[in-house]
Formats: C-alpha cells, structure tokens, sequence
C-alpha cells in the first residue's frame, strides 16, 4: 500500500468518526493504517525511539500506561519531575531548618546577651518559618544587628591589658595573667594615676581664651577634683565628651566677639587711611608715623586686649591726621571731577572717529581697515586653534557700464542694495564688508571651502533674480566671485591672492559665476 493510500484511508476514517480533523488525530490515525499495512513511517517511530533511550523500569512502566503518543510521554515525564522535585525540596527544606536550629543553638553560646536572647526567640520560632515573609523578616533582624554590632568597648582594655579580643577564652586567660602579673610587679598598689588624669581633665575643661567657666563646666569639674574614680565610668566618659565640645563652644564664642570688635576697628583704620592716601604727596611724614605704630602690634605675642588698644591708638591718630585734611581733599574731589568729565568726552568723540575710519559710509559696512581687523583675528584663531576659515570676494559685473548709462547715484543705489543682501543672506559669525570700490569680502569662520561655495552660489542665484530699481527703471545685475580656504595655503596672504586670482577667472569667464 502505498502513502497516497495510507493518507485516503485516514481522511475516510476521520469522516466516519465524525470528529473534527486536527493534526494530533490525523496523526494517531495515519499511524495507526500505517502499523496495518506494515508501511514503516518515520514520524511514527518517535516515541518508540525515545522509549529505548530511558531506564528500563520507566520503560516498563510507560508500556503499562499504554503510553503511544509523544504528547502522553510528555506528560508523564512532567509529572515524575515535579513529583521528584517537590520531595527533593521539602527534604532540602527540612535539613536548613535543622541547621539553623543548631546555629541559633550556638550563637546562644557566645556570651553575648542581646545575640543569644535574639537567637533563643528565633530557634523556637524555626518551625513556624512557613513563608518567605518571615524568613526575611528574621533575615533582616539579624543584618541589623550585625551591621550595628560594636566591640569598640574592649579598646577599653588597653590601658590595663594588650590582650587577644578575637578570641574570647584568649581574652579572659589574658587579663587574667595581665593582673597577676601587676600584682607581683605591685602596680596595683600604686595611687594617683587617677589623681593626675583628673587634674589633666580639669585642666581641659577650662577655657583658654573665654573669661571663665559656665555653672555646668564648673560642676563636672568639681566632681572630678572630689572623685576621681568617676573618670571609669561610661556615664562620666559620655559628660567629658560633652563638657570639651561646650568648652570650645565658649572659646569660639570668646574669639568670635573680640574678632568681631577688632573688626569694627580696622575698618575704622582701613577709612582714614583712605583719605590719608587720597589727600597727596604732602602726608607722607603722618603716613610714615601711623606705618612705625601698626608696625608694633604683634598678633602673636600680644593679647586680644593690647591688640585693641594698640588699634584704637592708631585709629585716633588717623582721625586727627583726616580731619586736618578734610577741606583740601573736598577742593581736590571737584577738580578730579571736573577732569574726569572732560575725558569721558573725549573718551566718547575718540570713539566715534574710530568707528568712522573703520566702517565705509555709503553701505555702513567696514571698510578695508575694518575688514583686515577681522582677518587679524580669525587668523589668530587658526594658528591658535586650528578653526579653518574661508573668504568670498564678490565683484558686481559690468559696474562701470552701469555708472555710465543710469548714473552715479544709481551705482550707489546698487552697492548700497548688494550691501544689505550680503548681510541678510550671511550668518551672524560672518564678516561682511567692502573690499573697495565695487568690491565685496565676506569672511566666513568655521567654514571650508566647500561651505563657502555653496554660500556664493546662493548669493549670486539671489543678485540674478533681484529686482534692481532706480527710477521706475530695472536694472540688470550680476556678481562673481572667488573662494579660498585658509587650510588650503601657507599663510594668509597666499589665500587672498588665491580669492582674488579665483574671481578674476570668474571674471574672464564670463560673468555670473563663482569659482573655487
């Protein structure tokens, strides 16, 4: 029999079942007529092919099961996983939860009182771990305590005993031989250790540049003097620390004051010293005199009180020295006013005459002294930097013909009307300006020279198709150009002639056009 066969025989069968043809029942069919004809179809082999890769007691057990499909073997091999996985994990579970028990056992162990009260509480609490929620909670309990955990308590030790502290019994076994060892030197025996250390404290507590001490300082100090022993006690330890901090806070607020005092003086000095200065050639004997005297207050040998009064001094001296020249100062302030407004006039006509032999008067544009200041700089930037930069000279055809036929005021006109387009069609960087004559230069920073080609093609597309009007008359009129680059050439007078060398082809080329 052949597929073809084999194929027709299931659609009939499926069509007598009266079922709905899906792809597993066809395939458990065609099968089926397959087994029947003794056709041998490789897709019907693939369960009997895993079959024979698994332990034979599986095999055996899926026979049992009457296990044909590869969806039914599937499903068998999920639910032996999931049922050897769920007994894996509460056996997994289970031993953690001894384990804990035994170290939460063993922390108890470990002399340390909150530690084992914790570890107590949470040991009888392990079985009732029965969520993730408490696990992480109890999880969370102890990272606290390990992250708030302190020994520092034992530097306390120190002083008495260098012993072993990451080893408890070591600890112990130390100290212990520590004190024998004292006892047999007779240190132990020996008194006023305590004494001295209090006199010391005291002495720290007494602020060194405050006038005296405030009723707490005053009583710590005095139970110190009394009992010295109180210096062992942690209470005593927490108030020290607390009674330094308040001592240096009355000594910054000692200083604070008398620094601010001292302040209001000099600026008293720092004023007359001014008008003393301002007052001319004449003061130099009283100068010299104030100099001697601020020239003997030592800021480190004299006190804050002899520093005052060294500066009040010197402050009085200047005051008579200003009075004096109180009224000849006033003469002088008018007279420097006086001249101070004559050169801001000058001052401001310089300007404007600078401003005029920099910019041509016809189109306001700079002229060629203002255009080479801005070759300057941006040549500046070039070396400096290495910022390329292009320039465009442009040249209106024909201008002489124009001149001749409509006149010089129409020329002006035009120069006039191509000055305001460079302007408008250029970039607030460039530099626009008249070269001389009929002339134009636009300076281009930051631009190659194929940025500035394209900028002259635009410019000249525009002059072509402007209308040009000078008495209700159009006229014609077209411009050429030239284009360098500052990178293209040694130094900046090469690009230049370059420019020019470039628009004289333009125009010998015809007119109208731009050459790079």
């Amino acid at each position: 029999m052949t597929i073809q066969e084999i194929i027709k025989k299931t659609l009939m069968e499926v069509k007598s079942k009266g079922e709905s043809l899906t792809p597993d029942l066809y395939s458990e069919l065609f099968c089926k007529e397959a087994k029947k004809a003794n056709v041998i179809v490789e897709d019907c082999q693939r369960v009997e092919k895993f079959l024979k890769r698994l332990p034979p007691e599986i095999q055996k057990d899926l026979k049992k099961r009457h296990v044909t499909t590869v969806d039914q073997l599937v499903q068998y091999l999920a639910s032996q996983l999931s049922r050897s996985t769920m007994k894996d994990s509460v056996e997994v579970i289970e031993a953690y939860k001894i384990l804990a028990k035994r170290l939460l056992q063993a922390i108890t162990l470990l002399h340390d009182k909150e530690a084992a009260q914790m570890a107590e509480e949470d040991r009888r609490r392990v079985d009732e771990l029965d969520d993730i929620a408490k696990i992480d909670a109890m999880r969370m309990r102890w990272n606290r305590f390990v992250m708030e955990y302190s020994d520092a308590y034992l530097e306390r030790l120190d002083p008495y005993c260098r012993v072993d502290k990451s080893d408890l019994k070591a600890m112990v076994d130390g100290i212990v031989n520590c004190f024998r060892n004292m006892e047999r030197g007779g240190t132990l025996q020996k008194s006023g250790g305590l004494e001295a250390v209090a006199q010391l404290m005291i002495a720290s507590l007494t602020p060194s540049i405050a006038s005296g001490m405030d009723d707490e300082l005053a009583t710590i100090s005095s139970q110190i003097r009394s009992d010295p022993e109180l210096l062992t006690s942690d209470a005593m330890v927490q108030d020290l620390k607390h009674m330094i901090k308040k001592r240096i806070e009355l000594d910054k607020k000692a200083v604070i004051s008398q620094i601010g005092e001292l302040d209001s003086v000099i600026e008293h000095i720092n004023l007359a010293l001014t008008r003393v200065i301002d007052s001319g050639e004449g003061n130099k004997e009283a100068l010299g005199v104030i100099q001697g005297e601020l020239e003997s207050v030592n800021l480190k040998a004299d006190s804050f009180e002899v520093i005052h009064a060294k500066l009040l001094a010197i402050a009085a001296s200047l005051e008579k020295e200003t009075m004096v020249l109180s009224e000849e100062m006033h003469k002088s302030r008018e007279r420097i006013s006086e001249l101070q407004q004559k050169v801001r006039v000058l001052e401001a006509a310089l300007h404007r005459e600078r401003k005029k032999s920099s910019t041509d008067t016809l189109t306001k544009l700079p002229n060629r002294r203002g255009l080479d200041e801005s070759l300057s700089k941006v040549e500046a930037a070039f070396k400096r930097y290495g910022d390329n930069y292009s320039v465009v000279l442009f040249d209106l055809d024909n201008f002489k013909a124009v001149n001749d036929t409509y006149g010089h005021d129409a020329g002006d006109m035009i120069l006039a009307s191509f000055a305001k387009q460079l302007r408008r069609y250029s970039r607030e960087l460039d530099i626009v300006g008249r070269w001389g004559g009929e002339e134009f230069m636009v300076i281009l920073p930051k631009t190659d020279k194929e940025g500035a080609y394209r900028f002259a093609q635009k410019l000249r597309e525009v002059v072509q198709k402007s209308k040009f009007l000078y008495k209700d008359r159009r006229i014609p009129v077209t411009v050429s150009g030239g284009v360098a680059d500052r990178a293209s050439y040694p130094d900046q007078q090469a690009m230049l002639k370059a420019a020019d060398e470039k628009l004289y082809e333009a125009k010998e080329g015809g007119r109208n056009k731009i050459v790079k």
